[in-house]
C-alpha cells in the first residue's frame, strides 16, 4: 500500500460512512484526482492522520424541478436555462478523532478556494448536496448556503446553493 493510500486510510467517519468510503476507496479520491475530476483538500493532525478534507470540482446543474425566479437568479440571464455551469463541493467532512468544531473553518476554506478559481474564470455559484437533516441544512444556511428547492420533504439529501455575485 503507498503512502497516500495509507495516508486516506486513517480518514474514519461513523456518522457519514460515505465521507469514509470516498477518501478509503481507491476508485474514488485517487482515481478521480489522477483524471482531473476534482480535487481534495486534507487537513492532517500531528500525527499524521486525516482529520478533515473537503473536495471541489465543476458541475452542471440541471434546472429540472427549480423554479423560473430561481433559474434566472442562478443564470443570471435566461430563467428558461436547462443547464447551469457552477462549481461544486463534492465532499466535506471531519473525522472521528477531530473533536474540534471545524467545519465553518473548512467550509470557509471550501469557498475561498473556489473564488480563487472564480476570480479566474467566472462562475456565479456553489452547489452543494446536503443530508436532509435539520442541523445541517442550518449549518449550511447560518454559513450563506440557501435551499434550490423549497420542497424537501421525504429527500434523503437538499441541493443547497452559494452565491457568489449576487
Amino acid at each position: 500500500m503507498d503512502t497516500i493510500t495509507k495516508l486516506l486510510n486513517t480518514f474514519k467517519c461513523h456518522k457519514n460512512i460515505d465521507l469514509q468510503n470516498f477518501l478509503n476507496d481507491p476508485n474514488k479520491a485517487i482515481s478521480f484526482e489522477k483524471r482531473e475530476i476534482t480535487k481534495t483538500y486534507l487537513y492532517l493532525s500531528k500525527e499524521g492522520e486525516v482529520v478533515a478534507y473537503f473536495t471541489i470540482s465543476l458541475n452542471v446543474l440541471s434546472t429540472s424541478g427549480i423554479s423560473k425566479s430561481t433559474i434566472k437568479k442562478l443564470d443570471g440571464i435566461d430563467k428558461n436555462r436547462e443547464e447551469i455551469a457552477c462549481f461544486l463541493i463534492a465532499q466535506l467532512g471531519k473525522s472521528n478523532s477531530c473533536s474540534f468544531k471545524i467545519g465553518r473553518y473548512i467550509l470557509n476554506d471550501a469557498i475561498e478556494t473556489i473564488k480563487d478559481a472564480k476570480n479566474i474564470i467566472g462562475g456565479r455559484f456553489i452547489i452543494l448536496d446536503a443530508i436532509n437533516n435539520d442541523r445541517v441544512i442550518e449549518f449550511y444556511a447560518e454559513n450563506s448556503f440557501v435551499l434550490v428547492d423549497k420542497d424537501i420533504a421525504k429527500r434523503e439529501s437538499v441541493r443547497m446553493y452559494y452565491p457568489l455575485v449576487f
